[in-house]
């Protein structure tokens, strides 16, 4: 045994930022779970970048590489006589039995870590008839040890940790400086890479999943999870880590990631799935399925989960996957002894909302996490059910071999405690191509269509952290993204009037008026009219040029224009999908949501309007093509039937009443 003692201080922000910055060019890892749903996800994180040794693990052993002078006294060292007897590749060697000789040989608990990432085929270790379906060839992965790690706890405070070995030799290497590493991972710029090309054209994956559909439906499929390639060339000056730290600050996700392989590659990512968490004997795992374009503020948030919880498809292909991660754990459980201790917990990160379960079960003597691990690699989630006929149409269906995606990153320390996150959401560097592997779960209801959306949705993260435009479908919807603006911010007149004729949120609309900068003056022009007070409005409507109208205000000046206008029962506290048309003044903006108060409506079908109303421009609809902000150019008047002062409007519909304003000023034209 490796006798040692842990050192440990506080580290700070710079040295966080320059350990990194350092895994663009040396092998290392970092493994944090830096968001999620409090109480399901361990909030921490390993930095570890100056391995002594790195295991490279094939389906038929690992190969140990000293990586310094310390690692190559470590592999000779007579505490790791059981490793070096079980490690090596060939018939008869197991990964599996390596992997744990080496943890075995150190004393130091939860400080003594494997840490790094295994590739999706690493679902192979499980047994002997899945290792032989995988050529011995195929590099499963690799696992890094370091003497040196940096920790961050719960709290978010970051910790330098040390492990100083007693044995004399081995302090004496550790205490000299260490000779640098050879640079790797590093990106190509120049012509001679070839022009990356996606596993699709736009349409094709869809197409491919139609297929699909077709087989669940035939074969005795439960689910099933396929996937697409999306590549770019990135640029000579492309710096990985930098991408990644940009990833991590904007997109905090329960498995971020970033891996240094230390032969020419890096991937990282910000997964959704915390896919294991072994703790003492205890066991937790956290099924992720759904997924939903998070929409723009805290409205459009709740408006998408409220899209996803109510979504049938969405709820069953969670529940299978729950089912199946059970069905995986439960060889390695004590019988009874798993629970479903959520269900359907709502997650939001930076562009899309999902749903967690959460399982939880007690490890049966003899079992350990390195089991667990490989149980579960290519889960349900990233395959399908039963998964021995989903990896046969993963293979059929798919246009390439999957590489990392929906493999593993892990970290496992000498007191038996682990932590796995699936890969998803993550991007590969190799050769200065950047590659982004998304796909989701599929089942005989799902809508090709749809999932084709969804994965370039899932996509949209990577290519922000790399620098790389965003397809303007995707960028418009999302959460980050940086909205069209209706009308400039300078193309508004010094003052208005704020006409009151009965309205209960006048004082709402006054404060943001003045947050727009405009002065409130009776005698201005144009006249900001709220309130349902008809002869009030009328007269107004009546008075000339200069108006806008908004909420029941507005459908009071629309009849006293011609329109056919009846009372309702009230309708207030509505959301409303609102839908530029493309003659709106300024630059065609994306749909948006805003709040509704009205106690009267427009009959759009009546055929009883008068000839002037035909000479109202629609500028917005709902989403079922109705009218909601007209503006008449004549007498630059503008209705909004809407409510923009509300706080769960979104921005945009603020930018709809600057533009309206403008225009009733004269400031714009239709």
């Amino acid at each position: 045994m490796l006798r040692c003692f842990v050192g440990r201080r506080a580290a700070a922000a710079p040295e966080i930022e320059a350990a990194l910055a350092q895994l663009d060019g040396s092998p290392g890892v970092y493994f944090g779970c830096d968001a999620g749903v409090p109480g399901l996800h361990p909030l921490q994180a390993t930095l570890l970048v100056e391995p002594a040794v790195a295991l490279r693990v094939f389906a038929d052993g690992v190969d140990a590489v000293a990586l310094d002078a310390l690692g190559g006294a470590l592999l000779t060292h007579p505490a790791l006589a059981a490793f070096v007897s079980v490690a090596g590749c060939g018939a008869g060697r197991s990964a599996l039995a390596a992997v744990r000789a080496f943890l075995s040989a150190f004393d130091a608990g939860d400080d003594a870590l494997l840490v790094g990432a295994l590739r999706f085929e690493a679902y192979c270790l499980a047994s002997p008839a899945l290792r032989a379906t995988v050529s011995e060839a195929t590099p499963l992965g690799v696992l890094f040890f370091a003497p040196t790690l940096l920790r961050r706890d719960a709290d978010g405070d970051w910790h330098r940790v040390q492990l100083r070995f007693e044995d004399p030799v081995l302090a004496d290497l550790q205490a000299r400086d260490r000779v640098p590493q050879p640079r790797s991972g590093e990106t190509r710029g120049d012509a001679s890479i070839p022009v990356p090309e996606d596993d699709f054209p736009p349409g094709g994956y869809a197409a491919m999943l139609a297929r699909a559909v077709q087989r669940i439906e035939r074969a005795p499929l439960v689910s099933l999870t396929l996937s697409q390639s999306f590549r770019r060339r990135v640029d000579a000056g492309t710096s990985a880590a930098r991408a990644f730290d940009a990833l991590r600050r904007a997109n905090p996700a329960p498995s971020t990631f970033f891996v240094n392989t230390g032969d020419g590659e890096c991937v990282f990512g910000a997964s959704p799935d915390l896919q294991l968490r072994v703790f003492g004997r205890g066991i937790e795992s956290f099924p992720v399925c759904g997924t939903v374009a998070r929409g723009h503020g805290p409205v459009g948030e709740a408006e998408s989960f409220r899209q996803l919880i109510n979504e049938d498809v969405d709820a069953a292909s969670l529940a299978v996957c729950t089912d199946a991660m059970r069905n995986d754990l439960a060889p390695l459980c004590e019988p009874g002894s798993l629970r479903l201790c959520d269900r359907r917990r709502p997650m939001a990160l930076a562009t899309v909302v999902h749903t967690v379960d959460r399982l939880s079960g007690r490890v049966r003597a003899g079992a350990d996490a390195w089991d667990a691990i490989v149980a579960t690699a290519a889960p349900v989630m990233v395959t399908g059910t039963p998964r021995r006929l989903a990896l046969a149409a993963i293979e059929e269906f798919e246009a390439g071999t999957r590489g990392w995606y929906g493999g593993l990153v892990v970290q496992v320390d000498a007191s038996g405690n682990a932590l796995a996150g699936t890969i998803l959401r993550a991007a590969a560097i190799r050769d200065g191509v950047a590659e982004v592997r998304t796909g989701g779960d599929l089942m005989a209801d799902s809508d090709p269509a749809r999932e084709e959306h969804e994965s370039r949705v899932k996509a949209v993260s990577l290519w922000r952290a790399l620098g790389m435009p965003v397809a303007s479908d995707l960028q418009a919807g999302l959460a980050g993204a940086t909205p069209t603006s209706l009308a400039p911010a300078d193309a508004l007149p010094v003052a208005v009037a704020l006409l009151d004729a009965g309205d209960p949120f006048v004082q709402a609309m006054a404060e943001t008026l003045q947050a727009m900068g405009l002065a409130l003056d009776a005698a201005a022009t144009p006249v900001v009219l709220v309130g349902a007070n008809a002869a009030c409005c009328a007269d107004e409507a009546a008075r000339g040029s200069g108006l806008v109208a908004i909420g029941d205000a507005a459908a009071l000046v629309l009849e006293h224009a011609g329109f056919a206008v009846a009372a309702i029962r009230p309708e207030h506290g509505r959301l409303i999908q609102c839908v530029p048309n493309e003659n709106v003044p300024g630059q065609p903006a994306r749909a948006f949501t805003a709040m509704r108060y009205a106690t009267l409506a427009v009959d759009w079908a009546s055929e009883h309007l008068s000839t002037d109303a035909s000479s109202w421009a629609v500028w917005i609809r709902d989403d079922r093509r109705r009218p909601l902000v007209l503006a008449h150019a004549e007498r630059r008047t503008v209705c909004m039937l809407l409510r923009p002062d509300s706080l769960l409007s979104d921005k945009l519909a603020r930018d709809a009443l600057r533009a309206a304003i403008a225009f009733a000023a004269g400031l714009r034209a239709a």
